[in-house]
């Protein structure tokens, strides 16, 4: 029991270095094609920081773990907007000048009310299922790139010049990740069965938290910088990562299997919630500390229920 949670804790930190690795040099390869701050935030950093999600649920789905798969994507989603938008919200407040970002709050409602729906359909998200989910987000980066152009000076001053050493970092970092959610997947579900937590529990909770560590660093650290529309675009980015590529993929390997249906309803109804609040708070202009607040709030409450 103490060997599997000193596992469990490595992983976490391997998963939580690897994937600042990644995204770190990444954002530099990113910037050195002069993309702009919401552009890299939803995609670059949006899929690295999410690379965790994916690769945890992926790992989860061949070993037939399904509820650790939907726990995770729903965990981490509701982490992201509750905890770590939370958060960064809470540090700065702001004022949203930016047309586009009520929109893409909108489309990202709509994007999580879909995958909710194809969660909810049935007794498992099937192969096909998983397929739509996957071509869902080649769909949404189609729309990103057709929206967000690619801007010239302005928020990519700072440029990186691409080198042999970035994409060497950028990969070993993928490496981590990957040894990290194995390890992660595997001492969480013996840990969980001799405590006697479900799975899905632990999905919702612990390795939501941890593999939402990478956003949350990024936004605080995107916060105390002022870089608004970067935090904007990784949560926004990251949570349509997790639920059509993470769920997608994940329910390509094998059929994902809806287990615990009210513990699913709960937090597929929470989720929700929070993506409408952030769309009435991106359509007030003025962010004040005192949704963060709310949000923070919102997280504790959802950590106590579902423990």
């Amino acid at each position: 029991m103490i060997s599997d949670i000193l596992i469990f804790v490595i992983s976490l930190v391997v998963l939580i270095f690897s994937s600042e690795i990644f995204t770190v040099n990444a954002v530099k390869l990113a910037r050195s094609m002069g993309v702009s701050q919401f552009f890299i935030g939803s995609t670059i950093i949006g899929i690295g920081t999410s690379l965790p999600e994916i690769l945890v649920t992926d790992y989860a789905s061949f070993k037939g773990e399904s509820g650790i798969v939907l726990g995770n994507v729903l965990g981490s989603n509701v982490t992201n907007i509750a905890l770590v938008l939370g958060l960064a919200i809470f540090l700065k407040s702001t004022v949203v000048t930016n047309d586009n970002l009520l929109k893409d709050s909108i489309i990202h409602f709509l994007v999580l009310f879909t995958g909710c729906l194809i969660i909810l359909s049935g007794n498992s998200v099937t192969r096909i299922e998983g397929m739509f989910l996957i071509g869902m987000y080649f769909l949404y980066v189609y729309y990103l790139l057709k929206t967000h152009r690619i801007q010239n000076g302005g928020d990519n001053d700072s440029k990186s010049t691409f080198n042999i050493r970035i994409v060497t970092y950028t990969i070993l970092g993928l490496v981590g990740v990957i040894g990290g959610s194995k390890l992660l997947v595997d001492s969480a579900v013996i840990i969980a069965s001799e405590m006697g937590i479900s799975n899905m529990v632990i999905g919702l909770t612990i390795i939501a938290l941890g593999t939402s560590l990478p956003e949350l660093a990024v936004s605080v650290s995107a916060a105390k910088r002022g870089f608004i529309m970067l935090i904007f675009g990784n949560i926004i980015g990251s949570n349509i990562t997790n639920m059509n590529l993470a769920t997608g993929t994940a329910s390509v390997i094998n059929e994902v299997t809806v287990d615990n249906i009210n513990l699913i309803k709960f937090n597929i109804i929470y989720l929700l919630l929070l993506s409408a609040i952030l769309i009435i708070i991106v359509k007030k202009g003025v962010i004040s500390r005192w949704w963060g607040g709310l949000y923070l709030l919102m997280y504790g409450f959802f950590i106590i229920y579902n423990l």
